[in-house]
C-alpha cells in the first residue's frame, strides 16, 4: 500500500507536483494539460480542461500497480464534484477512516461537502481504470457571481443541503458525450469551445436527473394528461368516422332498396 498526498493549488502547481513527484511529462497549453505518468506503481494518463466560468473537467486513464491511498485537500465548501466511471472501479472516503464507498464501471456520483476533511481516494493493485470528473467552483471567481447556469448548479445542489452525495447508474447520453467529447479533434479555440459546450450540456443533464420530485411529478403528470387528450382526440376522431361511415352506408343501402322496388 502506497500513501499519496495532494495539495490543493492551482492547475499549474498541482501538475507540476504530479510531473515531478512521478517524473510525468507534462505538456499545457490553452487550459489544457496533458500528463503522461509511467513509473513503477502508476502508468496512465491525466488529461485536463479548464474553463473560464469556474468548470473543470478531468479524464483518468490509469493502472495501478500498487495498492494506492489517495488524499486530496478538502476542495472548497462551495464546489460540486461529479464522477463517471467508464472502466473499473475505485473507492472514496472522507477522511482515511471514513466509510467508503465504490464507484464502479458504469455509475456516476454526485458529491459536495461542508466538512474540512481530506478526500480519500482508494485504488487496487493492477486495475485498470477510466474515469472522468467535472469540478464545479460556484464561488470566488468573477465569472460565476453573474453566471445563471452556475446559480442553477448550486440551487440544485449546494443551497439545500449541508452535504450532498449521491450514487446512481450513469446517463448512457452523458456516456456518449463523454466519448464526443474524448473525439475533438481541433485545436485552439475551436476545439475549447466545443468541449466547454459538451461539458455544459453534461451539467444540464446532471440538473435535469436532481430537479425537485414534485417538479417531476408534475411535468410527468401533464405529460399524462397530454397523452390522454390526444388519445381521446383520436379515438373521437375515429368514432366520428366510423359514425358517418356507417351513415352513409345505410343511406346507399336505403337508395338501393328503393331502386330495386
Amino acid at each position: 500500500m502506497k500513501n499519496i498526498y495532494l495539495n490543493t493549488g492551482t492547475l499549474n502547481e498541482v501538475f507540476n507536483e504530479l510531473e515531478t513527484s512521478f517524473d510525468g511529462v507534462l505538456n499545457s497549453s490553452n487550459n489544457e494539460f496533458k500528463l503522461a505518468l509511467d513509473t513503477d506503481f502508476i502508468k496512465g494518463n491525466i488529461d485536463v480542461v479548464t474553463f473560464i466560468n469556474g468548470i473543470t473537467s478531468f479524464q483518468v486513464n490509469m493502472t495501478f500497480l500498487d495498492d494506492i491511498a489517495l488524499s486530496i485537500e478538502s476542495p472548497s465548501k462551495s464546489s460540486i464534484l461529479f464522477a463517471y466511471c467508464t472502466e473499473g472501479y475505485f473507492k472514496h472516503s472522507v477522511g482515511i477512516s471514513g466509510p467508503q464507498s465504490k464507484l464502479r464501471k458504469h455509475y456516476s456520483a454526485v458529491v459536495t461537502s461542508k466538512a474540512s476533511v481530506n478526500t480519500i481516494l482508494h485504488f487496487k493493485k493492477n486495475t485498470a481504470l477510466q474515469f472522468s470528473l467535472i469540478q464545479v467552483e460556484t464561488a470566488g471567481l468573477a465569472n460565476t457571481i453573474n453566471d445563471p447556469f452556475i446559480s442553477h448548479l448550486k440551487k440544485t445542489f449546494l443551497n439545500n443541503q449541508s452535504n450532498f452525495n449521491y450514487q446512481g447508474l450513469q446517463n448512457l447520453k452523458i456516456a456518449k458525450k463523454f466519448s464526443q467529447m474524448n473525439s475533438i479533434s481541433d485545436k485552439g479555440m475551436s476545439g475549447h469551445v466545443q468541449k466547454k459546450d459538451i461539458i455544459q450540456s453534461i451539467l444540464n443533464m446532471e440538473i435535469d436527473n436532481h430537479t425537485d420530485t414534485l417538479i417531476k411529478i408534475s411535468r410527468a403528470i401533464k405529460r399524462s394528461a397530454l397523452n390522454h387528450i390526444n388519445d381521446l382526440k383520436t379515438k373521437y376522431s375515429v368514432i366520428k368516422n366510423y359514425a358517418a361511415d356507417s351513415i352513409y352506408s345505410k343511406v346507399i343501402t336505403s337508395k338501393n332498396r328503393i331502386f330495386i322496388k
